[in-house]
């Protein structure tokens, strides 16, 4: 299993940075990336809080953009299909040669936000120590491994996963409370203190994940 590494970079020379800095206000969340040609990516973006359509021109005049292409035009955002040129950090031929792939992007006056699926932490350090060398910043953010298909969902163990699962079943999550946590163990096979402090851990994970 691989590595969620979440991460900032910032520099001038990164792909899109022209246009945003041209047009501060927006926020560009890149929501696919169809790479055929690795010099050539081609990114599917979402762009929202740009009323005047500012971003339609700050795109084209981009060095790194080689074409840009509005593809739906709604009230609250417009998208666009951007193919980039290789820039000065072509950070995305470095995701194909360390067998990376991008979860997703955003793209703002402050830099680069990324999400991306590492094979190994000597993938991720390769990554980092390529940036760094092209004078980028690089901030991880989060690092996760990734789960199984199988496992819980957001790192919960599965005792948690169980417990909560419990609860929220027979009531104990109902307002009023509809079932007591000695109940909830009773459906376990364990304690009412043990089934209190999976779920209050469970919780807990829940929150660390979701916040």
């Amino acid at each position: 299993m691989g590595l969620i590494a979440e991460f900032r970079l910032t520099s001038l020379e990164l792909p899109l940075t022209n246009a945003v800095a041209a047009v501060p206000a927006v926020t560009v969340y890149i929501e696919r990336l169809l790479v055929v040609d690795p010099d050539r990516p081609v990114a599917v973006c979402r762009v929202v809080d740009d009323p005047d359509d500012e971003f339609r021109d700050a795109v084209t005049a981009d060095p790194t953009v080689a074409d840009a292409v509005a593809i739906d035009d709604a009230d609250e955002h417009a998208r666009y299909r951007i193919e980039l040129r290789d820039p000065p950090v072509p950070i995305y031929r470095k995701y194909i040669e360390l067998g990376t792939i991008p979860l997703g992007g955003i793209v703002t006056v402050d830099g680069w936000w990324a999400r991306a699926r590492f094979p190994d932490r000597d993938a991720l350090a390769a990554y980092r120590e390529f940036c760094l060398e092209r004078g980028a910043t690089f901030h991880l953010e989060r690092l996760t491994r990734e789960s199984a298909a199988d496992d819980p969902p957001f790192s919960l163990t599965n005792e948690q996963y169980d417990a909560l699962v419990a609860a929220r079943d027979i009531g104990y999550f109902e307002v009023p409370r509809a079932a007591s946590t000695e109940a909830v163990g009773e459906q376990l096979g364990i304690s009412g203190p043990s089934a209190s402090e999976r779920i209050r851990r469970g919780i807990d994970r829940l929150l660390e994940n979701a916040l």
